[in-house]
């Protein structure tokens, strides 16, 4: 800046600007992220589900029971009955005899005489001879008949069953059933159960299901989860992407300001203009060749030479 007699300061008109300065090679640092926004853009389309993996991952252990459930459910109607089986399972062991009854029924009438049988049963074994008695016991005087009995007198011992008749006599007619006794034996003892059969009978059809049950159990403990798979299922076809947000969220503070560049060079300085009176005379000492001067008495222009 320059000033004339007059304390008057005058500028030329401004140089070209110099060349933009390189690219600073420093990066300022980077300001905070923005806070998150507060509005959730639309869910973009499901994908379709991946292919089923061909591995089975190995099973997890059985979690515990759950507690029975304290309400039953109505009993389902039974089945139809299977049909019989074919093969008979062998035969349990015979129990024993129930205890003998201490109430005898009374006798039947005799029934009249059955059809001769035309199968002739076993012979059974021949019993032991009893050995002969070596003592004769003597022989009592006879005594006079007394009069009848009135009573009944107890029944002999049976005698020794007699040898086995050879011959098979015609078996006599089935008597009458004698009246059913009132008086219920002992049960005897439950005999060995029989070898289970050998042969499934068939499958009679399933019964229909019961009512549902309107209580459910408690939950039981869920058990340890089975190993991740190893081998990875194909990955589904990315879905669509979602729409754009329609809702801005807040900008995230400016970062910090990079170094400035270097300074470009100075332009060519334009030509100066100066006021002052007296021709000539009245120009500053720093005027340089092509100022331009104007005499403010007489209004008239000069070129510094």
């Amino acid at each position: 800046m320059s000033w004339n007699d007059s304390g008057y300061s005058l500028r030329g008109p401004t140089g070209f600007t110099g060349p933009t300065g390189a690219d600073s090679t420093v990066t300022g640092p980077t300001g905070p992220t923005g806070a998150d926004s507060t509005v959730i853009g639309p869910t973009g389309w499901t994908g379709p589900t991946g292919a089923a993996s061909t591995v089975t991952g190995p099973t997890g252990s059985t979690g515990a029971t759950g507690a029975a459930s304290t309400v039953t459910g109505p009993t389902g109607s039974t089945g139809a009955t299977g049909a019989a089986s074919t093969v008979t399972g062998p035969t349990g062991p015979t129990g024993s005899t129930g205890a003998a009854s201490t109430v005898t029924g009374p006798t039947g009438s005799t029934g009249p005489t059955g059809a001769a049988s035309t199968v002739a049963g076993p012979t059974g074994p021949t019993g032991s001879t009893g050995e002969a008695s070596t003592v004769t016991g003597p022989t009592g005087p006879t005594g006079s008949t007394g009069a009848a009995s009135t009573v009944t007198g107890p029944t002999g011992s049976t005698g020794a069953t007699g040898a086995a008749s050879t011959v098979t006599g015609p078996t006599g007619p089935t008597g009458s059933t004698g009246a059913a006794s009132t008086v219920t034996g002992p049960t005897g003892s439950t005999g060995p159960t029989g070898a289970a059969s050998t042969v499934t009978g068939p499958t009679g059809p399933t019964g229909s299901t019961g009512a549902a049950s309107t209580v459910t159990g408690p939950t039981g403990s869920t058990g340890p989860t089975g190993a991740a798979s190893t081998v990875t299922g194909p990955t589904g076809p990315t879905g669509s992407t979602g729409a754009a947000s329609t809702v801005t969220g807040p900008t995230g503070p400016t970062g910090w300001t990079g170094p400035t560049g270097p300074t470009g060079a100075t332009g060519v300085t334009g030509t100066q203009w100066y006021l002052g009176t007296g021709g000539t005379s009245g120009a500053p000492g720093t005027a340089r060749v092509g100022d331009i001067y104007m005499d403010i008495a007489t209004g008239e222009l000069y070129v510094w030479r």
